[in-house]
């Protein structure tokens, strides 16, 4: 790569490449499109290729027009399509919406299945169990390592004094409660990316007092399966199998959000946790360190539930008190009942 001005964004003296460097990598990527023709479905949104991908992809800078992502496209492509091919001139849907996804809602099905069964019926010896053989193929592409000297955070809510440190990583075994990710007496250490993903996880409410420990990963890596923003995952990374997994996109999307919904009061945490924890334990199986989610907590959060816990150390413990709180509601719940408050 070398430095020089570049002739679609229009910045000077900056890192620069032949776009035609990509051609291998985009044609992959226009041959999981086809052309609409005909009356379109109200649950399609075809468009011109250029604009089909940086919908569905986001590749293209923002900050650059259409007609641009257009010409760059077709300068990428310019050895294997004309100018006026149909690839650029037609509107285009991805192949697998317009063939339908039948196979993904049936695995959707298979999970409501699985989950009924191990809650209710079968907890060990499962009669509808879950594709793991296709689950440890869609996990390949969602595998990422945290390198050594990252850090992680684990809060508590405590007294003023605090937990010391050989209080604050995950509990011993035999005693740890039923997680979203482990099961009861087998513990997982529970961990965030930052701070304040923490004090949110906590559930903790005003003059509470939270005891925060940093832990740095002292391993060359940690293997992990980010199964979060699963809309988010560059097509290029999926490149051998993208048509798969554009197919069963939805069924990875239902299971980041079984992983990633809170607990509520009224929640069995025995029950509603078992498809995550049997999930967890699957991972587990393949060899991951650990699993990433989102915070349903903090928006943007990320959290991760670690096996094996023994890649980290506390490097620093801190109490923090809670001046303030703000909560959000939703309204969308309508009453069952008469209000027990008179009228004015």
């Amino acid at each position: 790569m070398k430095t020089g001005d570049c002739d679609f964004c229009r910045t000077l003296n900056t890192p620069v490449i032949n776009p035609r460097e990509f051609e291998e990598k985009f044609i992959a990527l226009v041959e999981i499109y086809e052309p609409v023709i005909g009356e379109i479905d109200d649950d399609l949104s075809p468009n011109l290729i250029h604009k089909k991908i940086q919908e569905d992809w986001s590749i293209f800078n923002d900050e650059i027009d259409a007609d641009t992502h257009q010409l760059l496209l077709k300068e990428i492509l310019s050895s294997s399509f004309n100018n006026d091919e149909e690839l650029f001139t037609s509107p285009h849907e991805l192949r697998v919406i317009l063939h339908k996804l039948e196979e993904a809602e049936s695995l959707e099905k298979e999970w409501e299945s699985f989950s009924n069964e191990i809650k209710t019926n079968n907890r060990f010896f499962i009669g509808e169990s879950i594709s793991l053989e296709l689950l440890k193929d869609l996990f390949r592409v969602h595998t990422k390592a945290y390198k050594k000297g990252k850090l992680f955070y684990r809060g508590r809510i405590s007294t003023e004094e605090g937990y010391l440190k050989e209080k604050i990583g995950k509990p011993p075994v035999g005693v740890s409660k039923s997680g979203r990710a482990n099961p009861v007496g087998i513990p997982y250490l529970y961990i965030s990316t930052e701070k304040e993903t923490v004090l949110y996880e906590t559930r903790a409410t005003h003059s509470d007092f939270i005891t925060i420990a940093e832990f740095r990963l002292i391993d060359e890596n940690m293997k992990v399966l980010r199964l979060r923003k699963i809309d988010d995952l560059s097509p290029f990374m999926a490149e051998d199998g993208l048509e798969k997994y554009l197919k069963y996109r939805k069924y990875l999307k239902r299971l980041e959000q079984e992983l990633s919904k809170p607990l509520r009061r009224h929640d069995d945490e025995m029950l509603d946790y078992l498809p995550t924890q049997y999930l967890c334990e699957y991972v587990k199986s393949l060899g991951y360190d650990a699993i990433e989610y989102g915070s349903s907590l903090h928006d943007g959060g990320i959290n991760l539930a670690v096996f094996d816990d023994s890649k980290l150390e506390i490097t620093d413990v801190n109490v923090y008190e809670v001046t303030s709180v703000k909560l959000d509601t939703d309204p969308n719940i309508e009453p069952t009942s008469p209000s027990r408050f008179p009228k004015s």
